[in-house]
């Protein structure tokens, strides 16, 4: 590595390493498809207690600049639901909105860990407009913290996940939505998404791809070990396009090179919503590639589901770098949840640590019961539950909420679209 770098991207599947480029995506190597992987010439952590929020991890993010964010991840050791699962050190990473354990995460997501420093990497004097599509978290996230910093943004969201996009200051009107009308599901706001990046003036995000992405979720993992000191044996989320099950493995690798925090591969344990689980069925089947299902059958199976957010019919699951490689690097495990399960699960979490999860997070603490009941984790050993999104009930007790509204429906985009029309950049 070059000594004045901060990082390089390094291909996971062929090596071929790459200066830092903000819109870099992918390997030009003719090979199959990978991802690109952020490897930091500091090796050791160095938190910057000085840095707003999640920036004090700024070492292990791709910027060389942060913004004023207020949130970060936060980790707490369990009392109430580790005693009730009988488990002596469970960790809660939570991230959302909890004032009283100093939680301030204003979108009550993790996502909000994606926006910025995706943000900060983008140079300051860009011109083009950043376009997103989303099933509701992403979105809410990009679109408040580019309306509070005044970035222009473009979100594609499917109509019936519209009410997941409000902030507590009103929007700015940088930001932009289009609603994927009908039956429009996720998948649908990402090919929309996709038409629209390539026009002029627009440029996509990236998804699993954007090494900012990945890093700035990995930050759970990240806050989770310096705060217990070690890596943990076990991870437990809820994944939709996987990019946080990759992110948490990356992480994991990074501590493994520090040397400060221990010697193991920490054992992934992933989870989907029953009946849309691609990855869930592809991994217990022992297959590296998901068996795809017709359009029909998967938009009947995600209307069922109460976690939409975790609804991409298109993971990082087979690609190299992605979801398949880090379970089986780490002996992982995948769980389909019910919605009742996820239910019961939200109701035990609120009652027993006394803050609101959203049904992804539902879904994590469901896969965690389960793996309990099923004896894949001892008692002494040391789990990390990533709550992924909570206090959205407490959210709307300290603040008003305002929701943005969309400014054209899906027909209507395909048809300028499709007649070579412009859409114009700036509002």
């Amino acid at each position: 590595m070059k000594s004045k770098l901060k990082y390089i991207l390094r291909c996971t599947l062929c090596g071929k390493e790459y200066e830092p480029d903000p819109f870099r995506l992918c390997c030009d190597e003719k090979h199959e498809p990978s991802l690109l992987r952020a490897v930091y010439a500091n090796e050791k952590l160095e938190v910057k207690e000085n840095l707003p929020g999640l920036f004090r991890y700024i070492d292990w993010l791709p910027v060389d600049r942060y913004l004023e964010a207020d949130g970060k991840p936060i980790t707490y050791q369990s009392k109430n639901l580790a005693h009730h699962l009988g488990l002596d050190h469970l960790f809660i990473s939570f991230n959302g909105y909890w004032p009283e354990r100093d939680a301030h995460l204003s979108t009550c997501s993790f996502k909000e860990l994606e926006a910025f420093p995706i943000l900060a990497r983008i140079p300051e004097d860009n011109p083009k407009t950043l376009v997103v599509a989303s099933a509701g978290n992403t979105g809410r996230a990009f679109a408040t913290v580019c309306s509070k910093l005044k970035i222009p943004f473009f979100l594609v969201i499917p109509e019936q996940n519209l009410s997941a996009i409000w902030s507590k200051e009103p929007f700015d009107s940088c930001v932009r939505m289009i609603a994927v009308g009908g039956n429009g599901d996720y998948s649908d706001a990402i090919r929309i998404g996709q038409i629209i990046s390539q026009l002029e003036g627009f440029f996509p995000e990236g998804g699993a791809k954007n090494v900012a992405r990945r890093d700035g979720m990995g930050l759970t993992v990240v806050d989770a070990t310096v705060t217990i000191g070690e890596i943990p044996d076990h991870y437990f989320q809820a994944v939709g396009s996987g990019t946080g099950g990759i992110s948490a493995y990356e992480a994991n690798l990074r501590f493994l090179a520090d040397g400060r925090f221990g010697n193991k591969k920490m054992k992934l344990h992933l989870c989907q919503n029953i009946p849309f689980t691609p990855m869930t069925d592809a991994w217990n089947a022992g297959k590296r590639e998901i068996t795809a299902l017709s359009e029909i059958e998967a938009k009947k199976c995600i209307s069922q589901v109460s976690a939409k957010v975790l609804t991409n019919r298109n993971p990082a699951y087979s690609i190299s770098g992605g979801v398949y490689e880090a379970l089986a690097d780490t002996d992982g495990e995948m769980y389909g949840v019910t919605n009742d399960e996820s239910e019961k699960a939200r109701a035990l979490f609120e009652q027993l640590e006394g803050i609101d999860v959203s049904p992804a997070a539902g879904v994590a603490t469901g896969a965690l019961i389960q793996a309990v009941e099923a004896g894949k984790i001892a008692k002494k050993d040391t789990i990390v539950l990533n709550i992924t999104s909570g206090g959205y009930k407490r959210m709307r007790q300290d603040y008003p909420l305002h929701y943005l509204k969309p400014r054209i429906f899906w027909n209507r985009a395909l048809a300028v679209y499709h007649k070579g029309l412009p859409i114009k950049r700036r509002c």
